[in-house]
């Protein structure tokens, strides 16, 4: 028969492997070489392997396999070892490793990292083994699902309840942090978006108007968007805007820059005047600089193309309630942070005669052509700026104040006021009613970060006052110091006079566009005398989804694949893999699954790692991410109609052993999750465990799922995992395991499972006349018992175990062409070595070596499902297996 040659990609996504049948004389590089389908890399790190034992690559050239004398053929094998691999506890890999990286607790991290072992010096639970992983997720049954569960409970890696997204996003918070990942709607929900900068909150007359620009990443559905819980089309005053997040959208319109705002809202300090007379200094028993009015410093940010002072008069300006028109001066110098220097700016004056609270911004603006057509306003708001204001003329006299040269042309009156009367040698200013604006030369008040000081004067009758001389009551006077030597006091007494004035809000401005990317959705918002505290849009991430033929089809769904498939190949992630080694006929068919059974995904994807994002989204649909050379999705589901890809007994298996877990499973679930049927508001309920007796509880968020119904049947599968996959098998296998991978269904025979096993290989067989075989000859006898048969044996001898009597025997066989079948043993001959089939079965794929395992009819092997591989240095690996646990599926 030759020598047959075999050689299957590892973890391939087809289980058959490449069989050849090599003529004699071949080397084994000769073999290589003809031998189809062998990877590049195989040169370089391949192994060759006869009958199983490996032989060093300096030999295959001169290594020439000739079939043994009795017939049975030689066996080649080509392995190429998958990527990864290495690492401790001999050559292998932890299988749990990389899932306990999902935080739990701060317990949990001590117990993972040997806090066991250390403790009590139990080497069972040293640190990174799986006894001490499984004894960190005892901490919480939701954590020992994270870790051990082939899908895991849809909830955030947090401690503790994740429910931000369920809460307020105000404009005034929930801003997105530099460089912080922006969030996305995996499947369709009410959310509420965070803002992309600060909220640009300025005076537009004596209205307050609010800018805010809220992003999602990638394209969405945007609608039903809400401001306050009211709908946006039911407010007045308010200005939206949208886009849904496609390349070559074109930039918002409706906000073009953006802010960094200080609230300061501290009131400005004026003159501390006594109770008994509103002139009279409050010096007390200290000094009088104390009762004058302090500076108040602020700081832009660095560079910014304009900052603004917010100032408001909450209670008005005025006298008594009088129609007098009062002014209130205030003088204010920047340096550059860092330079002992300050730039005088020129001294302003704010005038009104008014009950109501009056609003005014003086806006410091940056620019390269810093031309200002100088104004001001006639009768109310900021009236007057001057570039030199004599120095006080009554004791005690003081110096003038002085503006930078870059405000005075050198020419004129250094005053401006009302420009219809007064001309003036200001230049670089313009004054308004509700705003003062200071244009400044970038190439003298140069690029960086700036201190503001300023400094409010006493408020004083504007009938009393001289623009032209700079007197009030005919003198000149410090509106900022005080007159008289032996009783300090001001000119005009603050008794029944309304001149509160706050500093709200300190502004840096950049003229730039907020959103320059086209990869996101948008909401702009305007709103005039509106608070928005929340701001909600109910919003569905777009994703390609299947067409029959390619993840081509824009659309919005809730199917999890689509949106797996999007997490781990798609343009928003930034590590995405490439296409080509995403398993698509595996999620192709998880899709169907997932709309057979109605299961949905909707998510908020918030400031979470691609691996807690797609765990999220996979477990929604009852499955696991997987990675290897093929990513893909380990799907949960009913396996009762399936066979085995491959089976293991002690033939090819060694340290077979068990352990139970999920000791402390809760008695009920206490669930948090956003509820579509109550707006996507935080609802909680509590679902008991079937049978449950305890009051033993746990908390839990699951994120992704939005209807009771959905909440009641996760709780129930997670409850049953507990029952019906609570046991956990390890075994070393060859490197034949290479035709599974996690979340295959495998057969397992071992006496430590059954009483009634036996395993061989086939050595040779019997063909009837149709070309069926009628019998198998195997390398090791077999227990076997048939009713049918034990009638007709005269020589109880020849039945191997007299126990095994009026049963029914069977046999599964691994046939070479990866296929396993399962047979009734008709009778038994040559002592257990030869099994005998009526009727004859198929030869299709029995060869030798093709593996046989014996047991009760139908009970041939137990059926599991690997867990997790970890690959050994020897090209083995040690599985990690679960219950098949159909009985998670019943419902």
């Amino acid at each position: 028969m030759g020598v047959i040659a075999v050689y299957r990609e590892p973890l391939a996504v087809v289980a058959a492997p490449t069989v050849r049948h090599m003529p004699d004389g071949l080397s084994l590089s000769d073999m290589a070489a003809q031998m189809h389908g062998l990877p590049p890399e195989f040169w370089e790190r391949g192994t060759i392997c006869i009958n199983g034992h490996a032989v060093p690559g300096g030999m295959w050239s001169v290594i020439r396999p000739k079939p043994a004398s009795n017939g049975v053929p030689i066996e080649v094998s080509f392995h190429v070892a998958a990527a990864g691999g290495g690492g401790d506890d001999g050559g292998g890999k932890n299988p749990l490793a990389f899932i306990a990286a999902i935080a739990l607790t701060v317990a949990t991290g001590w117990i993972a990292g040997g806090g066991l072992q250390s403790a009590f010096g139990w080497s069972a639970f040293a640190k990174g083994t799986v006894g001490a992983y499984l004894a960190a997720a005892g901490v919480s049954y939701v954590g020992q699902l994270l870790l051990a569960s082939l899908s895991p409970t849809p909830t955030s890696s947090e401690a503790g309840a994740d429910t931000s997204s369920l809460k307020n996003a105000a404009a005034s918070g929930n801003v997105l942090r530099p460089n912080a990942p922006i969030p996305r709607v995996a499947g369709t929900r009410k959310i509420y978006p965070p803002l992309i900068c600060e909220p640009f909150a300025y005076f537009d007359g004596q209205d307050e108007v609010v800018e805010a620009v809220y992003a999602l990443a990638g394209p969405h559905d945007l609608s039903d968007i809400r401001i306050n819980d009211a709908p946006i089309t039911a407010i007045g005053s308010i200005e939206v805007e949208t886009r849904e997040g496609w390349k070559g959208d074109a930039p918002l319109g409706l906000i073009e820059r953006f802010a960094r705002t200080e609230s300061v809202r501290n009131e400005l300090s004026p003159h501390s005047v006594s109770e008994e007379d509103g002139a009279v200094l409050d010096v007390g028993e200290g000094s009088v600089s104390l009762a004058l009015p302090q500076p108040r410093t602020v700081v832009t940010r660095y560079d910014p193309d304009e900052h603004q002072l917010q100032f408001t008069f909450p209670a008005g300006l005025n006298k008594n309630a009088g129609d007098d028109k009062y002014r209130v001066p205030l003088r204010i110098a920047m340096r550059q942070v860092g330079s002992s220097e300050w730039i005088n700016l020129p001294e302003f004056h704010y005038q009104a005669a008014s009950q109501r609270g009056l609003r005014a911004t003086l806006r410091l603006v940056w620019s390269d052509d810093p031309s200002a057509t100088p104004s001001a306003a006639s009768t109310e708001g900021w009236v007057e700026a001057r570039s030199v204001c004599a120095g006080q003329t009554v004791a005690p006299t003081g110096d003038a104040y002085e503006a930078d040269d870059y405000f005075y042309l050198g020419s004129g009156d250094t005053y401006l006021v009302n420009t219809n009367a007064f001309s003036t040698g200001l230049d670089n200013v313009a004054l308004g009613h509700y705003e003062a604006q200071v244009v400044l030369d970038r190439a003298l008040f140069t690029p960086a970060r700036w201190e503001i000081r300023i400094q409010r004067g006493y408020a004083f009758k504007a009938s009393d006052y001289s623009t032209l001389s700079y007197q009030l009551s005919g003198a000149v006077r410090d509106f900022y110091g005080y007159q008289g030597t032996t009783t300090p006091r001001i000119q005009q007494s603050r008794d029944g006079l309304s001149d509160s004035l706050y500093l709200m809000r300190s502004v840096s401005i950049w003229n730039e566009h907020p959103a320059p990317t086209d990869d996101c959705g948008y909401i702009a918002i305007r709103a005039r005398n509106l608070t928005m505290d929340k701001v909600s849009v109910l919003a569905s991430g777009y994703v390609k989804d299947w067409d029959g033929e390619a993840w081509a089809n824009w659309t919005i769904t809730s199917n999890p694949a689509p949106h797996l498939r999007d997490i781990i190949a798609g343009t928003l992630s930034a590590k995405s893999i490439p296409e080509s080694i995403v398993d698509d006929a595996e999620l192709v068919e998880w899709r169907a699954d997932c709309i057979a059974k109605r299961y949905e995904v909707n998510a908020l994807i918030e400031d979470k790692s691609m691996a807690e994002a797609a765990a999220i989204v996979a477990s929604c649909g009852y499955g696991m991410l997987r990675q290897s050379e093929k990513w893909g999705v380990v799907r949960d589901h009913d396996r009762s109609a399936e066979t085995p890809v491959q089976i293991f007994s002690p033939r090819n298996s060694a340290n077979f052993q068990w352990s139970k877990a999920f000791s402390d499973v809760p008695d009920a679930f206490l669930v948090t999750y956003a509820d579509e049927a109550q707006d996507y508001e935080s609802r909680q309920i509590t679902v008991w465990r079937e049978g449950a007796t305890g009051q033993l509880m746990e908390q839990v968020t699951y994120e992704g799922l939005r209807t009771e119904d959905e909440i009641q049947k996760r709780a129930k599968y997670d409850f049953d995992t507990a029952v019906y996959r609570s046991t956990y098998y390890t075994m070393d296998v060859p490197a034949e395991a290479i035709r599974c991978r996690r979340g295959s269904l495998v057969g397992v025979q071992h006496d430590m499972l059954t009483v009634r096993s036996g395993q061989g290989r086939v050595v040779g067989w019997e063909i009837d006349d149709a070309g069926d075989v009628s019998a198998i000859h195997l390398d090791d006898a077999v227990p076997f018992a048939s009713t049918q048969y034990m009638e007709e044996v005269d020589d109880l001898s020849a039945v191997p175990d007299l126990s095994l009597l009026g049963l029914r025997t069977g046999v599964a066989i691994r046939r070479t062409t990866g296929a396993v079948t399962s047979h009734e043993v008709f009778g038994v001959s040559d002592g257990g070595f030869v099994l005998n089939f009526s009727p004859s079965i198929s030869a299709t794929g029995i060869d030798v070596e093709a593996l046989a395992v014996v047991g009760g009819l139908s009970e041939e092997y137990g059926r599991f499902i690997v867990f997790d591989m970890a690959p050994k240095d020897d090209l083995s690996f040690t599985l990690t297996l679960v219950d098949e646990g159909s009985e998670l599926f019943a419902a």
